[in-house]
């Protein structure tokens, strides 16, 4: 029996991945969004992820999730504003395995520290994007990923 414990709304306009496939060891980036305004306009929303066809057969398989915010749409400088783990339980710091087809939410916000040395040095980013780093023996993984925005 399946639970669904959100309740968020998914618009195709801000959708940042659309059936991404990944098969092997790599990273990949998905769709940039410009969360629009001015610069340092501080904002809140949620990435949602679902996925199918995630493999952790050979037991060595991880796929982290990060989302990512810039300054720029090339993303040149970009920082990690969160992070969710999946895959086998050996990599994804769970103490269970991720199953093959799921969803999951990760909340955030596009506030980045820019500096380890300078306190002041912390930005909201105008850009984001889901970035899903996989690793391992065999990882395959098709996901898709909107951002919905929280008042």
């Amino acid at each position: 029996m399946a639970h669904q414990c959100y309740s968020l709304t998914l618009d195709g306009a801000l959708q940042i991945a659309n059936a991404t496939a990944v098969a092997s060891a790599t990273t990949t980036n998905g769709t940039a969004l410009d969360l629009g305004g001015a610069a340092n306009n501080w904002q809140r929303f949620a990435v949602v992820i679902d996925w199918s066809g995630m493999d952790i057969t050979t037991g060595d398989e991880s796929y982290r999730f990060q989302v990512q915010g810039a300054t720029a749409s090339a993303f040149s400088t970009a920082y990690v504003l969160a992070e969710k783990r999946l895959g086998d339980s050996t990599v994804n710091l769970q103490p269970v395995d991720t199953t093959a087809l799921g969803r999951t939410v990760i909340y955030c916000d596009n506030v980045a520290v820019t500096s380890a040395t300078d306190s002041s040095s912390i930005i909201a980013t105008q850009f984001v994007r889901l970035t899903c780093i996989s690793a391992g023996t065999t990882p395959a993984v098709t996901y898709s990923a909107w951002i919905v925005p929280i008042p």
